[in-house]
């Protein structure tokens, strides 16, 4: 695989982000170090414009060299970018900040799979009990309403006998 066709699988399955993450600008050039597809292209947010593009950038934050294997087990979360950069198959020249944000707004978590469905109840069955609901509806409108009886009650008072 040449350079240009590896950078271009990169960029078309990391190369979309979430630009609201964004709060700083930042141009890290990525150099992939194979012998068969190495390059160097560059990740930048600069005035507000975001671009993934196949050369090298010289007024960088932050350069990184890493082998495209490597690069993209970091990108589909197959591997630690520290354990990458503390194992030797990593280097960051520049602002290690930069560089781990890079990483983190262009990871793609694994796809979940899907949860298995239950097998939902026949719908004749729905449909039986829904007429029987409106007919004790129908039923209830139809009838007169049911009149309680008035309690009445009465105060007992009782008088007091003069004294004379």
């Amino acid at each position: 695989m040449t350079f240009i066709e590896k950078f271009n699988e990169l960029k078309e399955k990391y190369g979309v982000i979430d630009e609201s993450k964004l709060t700083e600008s930042f141009a890290i050039q990525v150099e992939m170090t194979d012998d068969d597809c190495g390059g160097i292209f560059y990740v930048a947010y600069v005035n507000g414009v975001f671009a993934v593009e196949p050369y090298d950038y010289h007024d960088r934050t932050a350069a990184i060299t890493v082998s495209s294997e490597v690069l993209e087990n970091i990108l589909s979360c197959k591997a630690d970018p520290m354990d990458a950069f503390f194992g030797g198959n990593l280097a960051v020249d520049g602002d290690v900040g930069h560089a781990l944000m890079l990483v983190e707004l262009m990871k793609k978590e694994p796809a979940k799979k899907a949860p298995r469905k239950t097998a939902k109840k026949p719908a004749a069955k729905a449909e039986e009990k829904k007429p029987a609901a409106k007919k004790t509806a129908a039923k209830k409108a139809d009838a007169p309403a049911e009149e309680k009886p008035v309690k009445k009650t009465t105060r007992k008072t009782t008088k007091k006998a003069d004294k004379e």
